[in-house]
């Protein structure tokens, strides 16, 4: 079978946003900004750009990805790929409609954000971030706008991605369509692994209070500190706290991004950390190049989607096998295209009030020395509880460990996933060919 690959981009979605800036539709007060721009000044960012991050009205993605034990998560994150949010143009018309009838021409930029947003909402084109600015109540009927698509659709409410959150504090609408699995990987094995070493501490240390300490998951989260009053967002992971009176408290607070997505990062971390008073918040950043694109090249003898999956999963194992032992995260390619970009940088930072940490991983697409990656991301015990809790416990003190081999070793296993699951999309979304039944 022939056939040619179009010029499509997935990025299409959001691409001529990037030639334009959105312009705020409020300025918060100097007070609400202070915080925001101490931290605009030092640019903590190191070397997740190799140069000063500027910030942008517009941010154009996300990478990222799964959960525990990164090959399990294949099929989930193949579902989520699968349930495009569509609506029919009889159910999308009444929505636009009702609200550009409340606008008038002065708020054309509203209109615009509003419609771009939702725009992404429908059509959930894979490993997208989008930031607009609206005030609340355009972006209370974008939320209802929202669920009505889905329930048109027959879609579930508690279905993650995409994902819709407000930051009240700078206005801002954010969308987050179904990431890549190193997104998904990085947040999940961190919570995962970290998790367990609580749970097998505390069993020793304090079994009261060991049930009191769970995983966020990816629970929406309600802000209720100073500007932040009407914000709403779902971390990428964390922990939770239930206290003596029963509240659920978010302890810390995980969200991973790339390079590129680097400021909004930090606008995330400074609600859960101002709005939401959580004791630390755990970044994590990729850097893929070059950044992934669907090719234009016209190819021939595509056997079917599961052949096709088959040969490039073999190519793949053989590009790993190869890199392992350089401690290298190059690209991954098959017929003559890049499907996973080099991962030219990784790191984490850990934030709390006033302070951060960097720890880096990868740099130049290779993996620091073993003796210079970190063993611990300076968590202790302490920070999952809330601090007159952790008086009451009188338990002993101890650094967190991370095992920052094994983590690496998720992310690379992560990279294949990634390149099986963008080639399986792209061959049934862009070329119509369909998954053989296995008899």
């Amino acid at each position: 079978m022939d056939a040619v690959y179009g010029a499509y981009d997935p990025q299409s979605a959001t691409g001529s946003r990037a030639s334009r800036s959105v312009a705020p539709i409020a300025t918060p007060s100097v007070n609400d900004h202070a915080e925001s721009s101490q931290r605009n000044e030092t640019k903590p960012v190191g070397n997740v750009t190799g140069a000063t991050v500027k910030r942008k009205a517009v941010d154009e993605s996300i990478d990222d990805n799964a959960v525990p034990g990164s090959h399990s998560v294949s099929s989930d994150q193949a579902e989520e790929h699968s349930k495009r949010v569509k609506l029919d143009n009889e159910t999308e018309a009444p929505v636009l409609a009702e609200i550009t009838i409340k606008m008038t021409a002065t708020d054309s930029e509203v209109l615009s954000n509003y419609n771009e947003a939702f725009t992404l909402l429908k059509e959930n084109t894979p490993e997208q971030r989008l930031d607009v600015q609206l005030p609340y109540e355009t972006f209370l009927q974008l939320d209802q706008a929202f669920s009505e698509l889905k329930s048109a659709e027959g879609i579930s409410e508690d279905q993650r991605y995409p994902s819709l959150a407000y930051n009240s504090l700078t206005q801002t609408v954010t969308v987050v369509t179904c990431p890549s699995n190193i997104h998904e990987g990085a947040a999940g094995w961190i919570e995962y692994n970290i998790f367990t070493y609580i749970d097998n501490y505390l069993s020793t240390h304090s079994p009261h209070t060991r049930r009191n300490i769970s995983m966020s998951r990816s629970t929406t989260q309600h802000f209720g500190r100073g500007g932040y009053t009407r914000s709403r967002k779902e971390p990428d992971g964390g922990f939770i706290y239930k206290t003596r009176f029963r509240a659920n408290k978010m302890m810390i607070a995980i969200e991973v991004g790339t390079s590129e997505t680097y400021d909004r990062l930090l606008d995330d971390k400074d609600m859960w950390i101002n709005g939401k008073g959580v004791n630390v918040v755990i970044l994590v950043c990729f850097e893929e190049s070059p950044r992934f694109r669907n090719p234009n090249t016209q190819y021939t003898n595509i056997a079917g989607v599961n052949a096709e999956l088959e040969t490039m999963a073999q190519s793949v194992a053989e590009t790993v096998e190869a890199n392992i032992a350089r401690g290298y995260y190059g690209p991954l390619e098959y017929r003559d295209h890049t499907w996973v970009g080099e991962l030219n940088k990784a790191l984490i930072e850990v934030w709390r009030q006033g302070s951060h940490k960097t720890f880096d991983l990868i740099q130049d697409g290779y993996a620091l020395d073993p003796v210079d990656l970190p063993g611990t991301l300076n968590l202790r015990i302490s920070d999952f509880y809330p601090h007159e809790e952790w008086q009451a416990a009188n338990i002993e003190d101890n650094d967190v460990p991370f095992d920052s081999i094994k983590f690496l070793d998720s992310i690379r296993d992560s990279m294949g996933v990634v390149a099986e699951l963008r080639l399986e999309s792209y061959l049934k979304e862009k070329l119509g060919l369909h998954q053989e039944i296995a008899l």
